[in-house]
């Protein structure tokens, strides 16, 4: 009892462990000033480049992303997937290169250096300075950031304000260009034939349910029947008024008019738009900016392209990093070093015409451009095989999974997914391959829900997984001779004969281009959870030749990694 009493009496012990707490208070606080200090604050001036060691005469590349955000969207970059992207560019040599830099490549043929990157973000979203802004610091990249003029008018949060656009001007590590005046369409018709006349972007709630369209700046206005219902001179006053009003905006928010312009409806100046249209666009572009991004889908500008029809790639929130790195290869025909991710993995396949990309629970394996990619897992020769894993692809592609492939791929069994169709088919050595069977699929039920409706810990897992587009869970079982496939946990082809002359060989994974009214020569297929193990008698345990599962504990320590992350966005989002 005694020894208790002293015990409550130690104020020494009480202060020692006062002092601890409080230290440990201190501590998060200044972690917490210091996230919020690092994100409104620039710690960090831009480090130009010496240019005397520049010697680059043929050109650069440029890139246009359309935004950045926490979590990704169909529209928007995630900020891992963005930093694995420049990461990459910046291990392949890339230095980015200011608008000045241009100007004195084509004006003063001036060079640049050996891998030269003009880098651009559209739209002047605020998430997309908040997450890319610290990249740019860790990089030393500048990048161009495009805005629409009317949003400076407009208290609207989504968007940078011009107080936010001269900051981070000042910071040297950006620098400000033009999306135009607005985003506004015309000559609108949905899916179900309605005339919907001119709509803002806000206006146009779904752009799935959008048939067809234009830019303000890029047509007549029209009506039902596509019949002009303005004049040449009411078109003409139309777009020039509203250059006018884009050059008083910026003239009056940010006391100049940025350089850079993206015309929103890239290819269409010059080319497919009306004359009359694209002659008073060129006139008022050249009046107001020092050069124009006109072109997209190629990467590479030559020192023969002009300053008022420059190109640039827009990559698209699907694609891989290698995908990127793939699509530069082939519009500059410059060797690329491919990123293979988890290296442990990687060691355990060949590519074949292509680039893969192992990612915690997920392969990503990249097409050449027009090419057949393949991917051979090395140690797989047993003659009865399984496969388990979720396969996945946009429709521009096909995706397989080879199985007994001879190595020199003369003879297999081969199950594809390919324009919503499972085709199955076989090959013997000397002869011309058999198709076996086509199966038209479902897709598969997705469980709508929204962010409001995730947890942040589901939001972060989110964010931790690839995004697999069209994604379907697949078992494959070849024994002896008969082949056994479930798509959806649903056996789709039962003991399907296959020739007993295909008797050995390994299973590769496959991605396809596929000829069509597609823009983009490249495919991503994409394989989760991925399972390869070896069937042998029923006496004999089973062998897993490869797996990518995660497992549980692992999971269990996503889960926890999420949280704190979770709370140190909350803190930066709330500060």
């Amino acid at each position: 009892m005694k020894q208790k009493s002293d015990e409550i009496l130690d104020y020494e012990k009480k202060n020692r462990r006062k002092v601890r707490r409080s230290i440990f208070q201190i501590g998060i606080l200044l972690v917490i000033g210091f996230l919020v200090f690092q994100t409104f604050v620039e710690m960090n001036r831009y480090d130009a480049s010496d240019t005397k060691d520049w010697k680059n005469t043929r050109g650069f590349i440029a890139l246009s992303y359309p935004g950045v955000s926490r979590d990704g969207s169909d529209s928007l970059f995630a900020k891992k997937q963005m930093q694995r992207q420049l990461e990459a560019l910046t291990n392949q040599g890339y230095e980015t290169i200011s608008q000045q830099d241009i100007l004195n490549f084509y004006n003063n043929k001036k060079p640049l250096p050996e891998k030269a990157l003009f880098l651009a973000f559209e739209d002047g979203r605020t998430d997309t300075s908040v997450f890319v802004n610290p990249l740019l610091k860790k990089y030393n990249y500048k990048a161009t950031l495009l805005s629409f003029a009317n949003k400076l008018d407009e208290n609207d949060k989504r968007f940078l304000q011009p107080s936010h656009l001269k900051q981070m001007q000042k910071s040297g590590f950006w620098e400000l260009g033009s999306n135009g005046n607005r985003l506004t369409y015309i000559n609108i018709f949905n899916k179900e034939g309605t005339f919907l006349n001119i709509r803002d972007d806000d206006e146009v709630l779904n752009k799935d349910e959008i048939n067809s369209y234009n830019h303000f700046l890029m047509d007549f206005i029209r009506d039902q029947n596509l019949i002009p219902s303005e004049n040449r001179v009411e078109m003409e006053k139309r777009i020039t008024n509203d250059y006018e009003d884009m050059r008083n905006v910026y003239q009056k928010q940010l006391g100049t008019v940025p350089g850079v312009y993206m015309i929103m409806h890239a290819n269409g100046l010059y080319n497919t738009a009306n004359k009359l249209v694209t002659d008073v666009n060129d006139k008022e572009i050249r009046k107001t900016f020092d050069m124009h991004f006109n072109q997209e889908g190629d990467a590479y500008n030559t020192k023969d392209k002009e300053l008022y029809n420059l190109t640039r790639v827009q990559p698209k929130t699907s694609w891989s990093t290698n995908h990127l790195l793939m699509k530069i290869s082939h519009d500059t025909n410059q060797k690329i070093d491919f990123i293979n991710g988890d290296e442990k993995q990687a060691k355990q396949w060949k590519t074949i015409e292509s680039a893969a990309e192992f990612h915690d629970n997920t392969i990503t394996l990249t097409s050449k451009a027009r090419m057949y990619g393949k991917l051979v897992l090395k140690e797989s020769t047993n003659k009865d095989i399984q496969f388990t894993g979720k396969v996945g692809g946009t429709a521009e592609g096909q995706q397989s999974v080879y199985l007994r492939r001879s190595d020199n791929g003369d003879s297999y069994v081969k199950v594809a997914f390919e324009n919503d169709h499972l085709v199955i088919e076989e090959k013997v050595a000397g002869q011309l391959k058999e198709i076996l069977e086509t199966k038209q699929i479902s897709k598969a039920t997705i469980q709508q829900t929204t962010d409001q409706d995730k947890t942040d810990s589901e939001k972060e897992e989110k964010a931790h997984q690839q995004k697999i587009f069209n994604e379907k869970n697949l078992k494959i079982e070849l024994q002896d001779n008969k082949l056994t496939i479930w798509l959806n946990d649903e056996k789709v082809i039962d003991k399907l004969i296959v020739n007993r002359d295909i008797q050995v060989g390994k299973l590769a994974l496959g991605s396809t281009w596929i000829p069509g009214e597609f823009h983009d020569p490249i495919h991503d297929a994409q394989f989760s959870d991925v399972t390869i193990s070896s069937l042998t008698k029923s006496d004999v345990e089973q062998t897993t030749l490869f797996t990518n599962k995660i497992q549980k504990p692992q999971q269990l320590m996503y889960t926890f990694v999420g949280s704190i992350k979770s709370a140190m966005n909350w803190v930066v989002d709330n500060f």
